[in-house]
């Protein structure tokens, strides 16, 4: 029994110069979306590497790193077409996000915080007029609200 084996793809070379072996899979929004990313690929078996974007205005106030600055995620140049292939399982496989079908009580939750939210500024708009209302003397300044005087 013979078992043909093609020969590996041609070495190609990054737009930026050099033989990299890790290429850019994606670009995460922040460090939490790159966590979820780089956890689904290892467990898939995929070696990953990531790097944060530091070159945002105000970087340097986050001194560990900018939670919320970008995110590249590299993988290993073979590993690369496994890693496509993991995350459209993920994708396919978790729930569908944007198609407007919610079910249960979750989709009532904002109408039940838009009536709370006006019911208490109509009250607590009443209480202030009737704080000021109160407080409010028909005449402060006596020698004005003299009626004898013409």
């Amino acid at each position: 029994m013979s078992v043909a084996v093609g020969l590996p793809p041609p070495a190609t070379s990054t737009p930026t110069g050099g033989n990299s072996r890790w290429v850019r899979l994606c670009r995460a929004d922040n460090d939490i979306e790159a966590h979820l990313l780089v956890g689904r690929l290892t467990e898939a078996g995929i070696e990953t590497r990531t790097i944060t974007d530091r070159a945002a205005p105000s970087a340097w106030l986050y001194g560990g790193g900018n939670p919320w600055a970008p995110v590249t995620v590299y993988v290993l140049k073979i590993q690369l077409e496994d890693a496509h292939i993991a995350l459209a399982e993920a994708a396919f496989q978790g729930p569908a996000a944007m198609d407007g079908t919610r079910s249960g009580p979750a989709h009532r939750l904002p109408w039940k915080w838009w009536a709370t939210a006006l019911a208490m500024g109509l009250v607590l708009s009443g209480v202030a007029l009737a704080q000021v209302g109160s407080s409010l003397e028909a005449c402060r300044v006596p020698v004005l609200c003299d009626e004898s005087r013409p």
